[in-house]
């Protein structure tokens, strides 16, 4: 059985307990509402999205593998500039690239990591305040 769950929250903790992110002050969150705050940043969301189930494998004792995607939203700020928030936004995404790749198994809990893609997610501009999240985009195989 395919536990989404236990995928989300391995992530979460993985990311939660890296003593880079913690003594970097970022605040980390999983399936919380996005944040609108930033001195809450540098912050990271945790979600998960699609589940595909395959219902046979070849020449598996399991009957069915899946792949999950999972978000994961990074994001920094600045009050002094746009250029200023996408340098600081690169700088943490770096650093929770690195935790990723760190454990690509994520705990034990997935089989392994099969994709990665990130873009630009939201860019918020109001008065002196620039927010900049980037969407990080895993895929990883799972089997049951």
């Amino acid at each position: 059985m395919i536990h989404v769950d236990s995928v989300t929250a391995a992530l979460f903790g993985q990311l939660a307990n890296d003593p880079v992110l913690v003594s970097s002050g970022f605040t980390v969150q999983e399936g919380e509402a996005f944040n609108r705050d930033l001195s809450r940043t540098p912050w990271v969301g945790v979600y998960y999205g699609n589940v595909s189930l395959d219902p046979h494998t070849i020449g598996g004792v399991q009957p069915w593998e899946a792949q999950l995607e999972l978000f994961v939203y990074v994001q920094e700020g600045s009050h002094r500039s746009g250029q200023a928030a996408t340098r600081r936004l690169g700088r943490a995404q770096a650093a929770v690239l690195d935790v990723i790749d760190a454990d690509k198994t994520l705990g034990g809990t997935v089989a392994m990591l099969t994709g990665l893609e990130i873009a630009p997610f939201q860019r918020d501009l109001a008065e002196d305040t620039w927010l900049f999240t980037n969407e990080i985009a895993l895929r990883v195989a799972l089997r049951g």
